[in-house]
């Protein structure tokens, strides 16, 4: 329903601003024509709504009503109302006293039935009840004299109710989605109906009846059980559309071929094996749509449908094309994809409009010289053939922008590759590639490159060239080391480098940070063993997937990646989190399943949400922290004059500092120790969380010499782990 968004006095707008309730303001226009609430998380419709007595539009789409107020029938001047995608299992009897009403729609509730006399609503013309609960319709629809379009899509009914086919006006009737198993007879009345949709029902067969119906121009049957088409179907001469995907026709009669005004034909998911033998008396066909079927060949007839704009046949077993095809000059878009198509079709060189073309999963050796006639191409898809050279024709299609040439045999690229100036999208995925074909560095306008499933080694100096590089895929290759030329390229917004197959990778660069457009950085199935720091430059950053490496850690730096929404570090060695993972207010993932969890431990990781997780960082910290000044005093205590310079050594405290404080009678021993160690903890704090520190302390008293008091403070740790301070 087009509703305006003007500067209309008496219209108030105010579509998707958080509403929980309405606004107590808005019922003092007692003059207000035009109220839009949409996409709001309101409630109640209050009874003040009966105050709006000149309102003429309504409109609550997707909010969280749950009833309609019994003042709604106040309303006497609406003629729209839209409370579609709420949680309305009940039309109030209120509603059907509305006497202007012309649009109702309640799509996406939850209505189980509708009122008896829903027929009172005699001045309605649109009425929208999908995504419901309907299992019947009131007798009294007949009454809807004036309703033009009626939407019962995905409802549950098992049959077209009686009374629809009783409305004298409805122009356009959509029930798609039910459980119809037959249409009845009386259809054949809807003798204004231009538009039917019967899509994903359980019809096995369309009654004749439905063939009276001369006015229809759209007949839409798809994901039924049809096994055919009766020929009646010739009655229906203002057919402009006929989908019959996804059925069980083995074959399509002739007699369609008589309906001289078809447009549009959707036969795709069939079981058909051969077409009309009349099909060129289509003249004004401009889709047909084979996707999926049976079909060796296609008929030479096919040639002589002038004006045939897309043609869709993959997944059948065409061995060729017929070469008249390249009398439909006005072939825009033509998708012959997993057939069995041994050679490039030369009757396609001489479709010169031709701009979109699918060849993928054939067997094609080469291509022909004739290819360069296509000059419209702009997509082209050649993946999963048997090319082993890279053609060199195709570097004369200079409009061309997408190439897919993956899951061939290619070991190089031509050098005349630069001339394709426009080309934005270059995929050579899973070809025999061992090195880093720098002749696409040339590409100036490439946006997306795929090199994944090669056997490249490294990646050239040229790589900086690629100025407006967004996507770039160099995973399971053979680098043996992160190919640091990627990171001068500062338009890269997402770098997979995932080395399932290939080998794997120990570190990342601290140059990584110089990619500060990239949005998405995959490098799971490696062996890293820590991310730098540097990587809390990439502010842009969203997601990191660092699946199945040998991380222990994350970077404090981390938390400076404030747009970061997702992090997925499963099956690693992970044991802890820092706590300032805490301020990443985005991030609404974070997946660490198959590590050994201990800080936060398992349980609370479970959720993979980040709300739990910093909170029990932030209190754990907390507890720590006091626990380490509980055995920094116990360390005091304990420690003798004697121990105290060999145990600052440990610390690596500088020899100044400690010569100072062991000279100076004016502190007592345990303070001169306490100094020391707080000394060491400022050093630490940069890197390591409080419980981190604890664990360190008893290694440096290990190592000064110093068991039975790293014992006991091992046991005081242990202890109080389980009290809260």
């Amino acid at each position: 329903m087009p509703f305006s968004n003007g500067n209309d006095p008496f219209m108030v707008e105010m579509n998707a601003k958080g509403l929980k309730e309405i606004p107590q303001h808005v019922f003092q226009f007692q003059n207000l024509r035009q109220l839009y609430l949409n996409h709001n998380e309101i409630r109640t419709l209050p009874n003040d709504v009966g105050n709006l007595v000149r309102l003429q539009i309504l409109s609550m789409d997707d909010n969280k009503l749950t009833a309609l107020p019994p003042e709604i029938h106040r309303l006497s001047w609406l003629t729209a109302l839209n409370i579609s995608q709420n949680q309305i299992s009940v039309l109030p009897g209120e509603v059907l006293k509305l006497e202007n009403i012309r649009q109702l729609f309640i799509s996406h509730n939850a209505l189980e039935e509708l009122p008896a006399n829903l027929g009172d609503l005699i001045t309605l013309e649109i009425l929208g009840l999908s995504e419901n609960k309907l299992k019947v319709l009131p007798a009294s629809m007949t009454n809807l004299t004036n309703l033009r379009v009626l939407n019962l899509d995905n409802n549950q009914l098992p049959r077209l109710p009686k009374a629809i086919c009783y409305l004298p006006n409805l122009v356009k009737l959509s029930v798609s989605g039910n459980l119809i198993l037959s249409l009845p007879k009386e259809i054949k009345e809807l003798q204004s109906v231009r538009e039917l949709s019967l899509n994903n029902n359980k019809l096995t067969f369309l009654p004749v009846q439905l063939y009276d119906l001369l006015n229809l121009e759209e007949l839409r049957v798809d994901g039924n059980k049809l096994e055919s088409i009766s020929d009646k179907v010739v009655n229906l001469q203002e057919l402009k559309i006929l989908s019959l995907a996804n059925n069980l026709l083995k074959g399509l009669t002739e007699k369609v071929c008589f309906c001289i005004r078809l447009e549009c034909l959707f036969l795709s998911g069939n079981q058909i094996t051969q077409l009309p033998q009349q099909i060129n008396k289509l003249k004004k066909l401009q889709k047909l749509s084979l996707h999926r079927n049976a079909l060796e060949n296609l008929p030479e007839q096919i040639s002589q449908l002038p004006v045939l704009f897309k043609l869709g046949c993959s997944e059948n077993t065409l061995t060729c094309i017929p070469i008249e095809i390249k009398n439909c000059k006005n072939l825009n878009k033509m998708n012959l994809s997993f057939n069995k198509l041994s050679e490039f079709p030369p009757a396609l060189c001489s479709l010169a409009k031709l701009k979109y073309l699918n060849l993928r999963g054939n067997c094609i050796v080469e291509l022909p010289a004739d290819l360069t006639y296509i000059v419209a191409l702009t997509f082209l898809d050649l993946s999963e053939n048997k090319l082993s050279v890279f053609p060199v024709y195709l570097c004369s299609l200079l409009n061309l922008q997408h190439l897919d040439l993956s899951k061939n045999e290619l070991s190089a690229i031509h050098q005349d590759v630069s001339k394709l100036k426009n080309l934005s999208v270059l995929l050579l995925r899973c070809n025999k590639f061992e090195s880093f074909p720098v002749e696409v560095c040339s590409l100036e306008k490439l946006h997306k490159l795929d090199l994944s499933e090669n056997r490249i080694i490294g990646t050239p100096a040229e790589m900086a060239k690629l100025q407006v590089i967004e996507e770039l895929n160099l995973s399971n290759n053979a680098f043996t080391s992160f190919p640091v030329e990627i990171c001068h390229l500062a338009s890269l917004k997402r770098l997979e480098i995932s080395q399932v197959n290939g080998m794997k990778l120990t570190e990342l660069p601290e140059e990584l940070q110089n990619l500060e457009s990239l949005k998405e950085l995959d490098v799971s199935f490696n062996a890293l063993k820590n991310i730098p720091d540097t990587i809390g430059e990439l502010k842009n950053l969203a997601v990191l997937n660092a699946t199945s490496n040998n991380l222990h850690q994350l970077p404090k730096s981390i938390a400076l990646l404030s747009n970061l929404q997702k992090i997925d570090l499963k099956e690693n060695q992970m044991v802890s989190l820092p706590t300032e993972i805490f301020h990443l207010d985005l991030l609404k993932e974070i997946n660490l399943d198959g590590n050994s969890m201990s800080h936060p431990p398992q349980e609370v990781c479970k959720g993979k949400q980040l709300y739990p997780i910093g909170r029990y960082l932030q209190s754990a910290d907390a507890r720590d922290e006091k626990m380490l000044q509980k055995i920094f005093k116990v360390i005091g205590s304990e420690v003798t004059l004697e121990d105290f310079e060999f145990l600052s050594k440990k610390l690596r405290i500088q020899d100044d500092e400690v010569k100072a404080l062991a000279n100076d009678k004016s502190i007592q021993q345990q303070d001169k120790v306490l100094q020391v160690l707080n000394i060491w903890k400022t050093k630490q704090q940069v890197n390591r969380a409080p419980s981190a520190m604890i664990e360190q302390i008893i290694r440096v008293l290990i190592m000064a010499d110093l068991h039975t008091l790293a014992e006991q403070i091992r046991n005081f740790k242990t202890f109080g782990q389980g009290i809260k301070f």
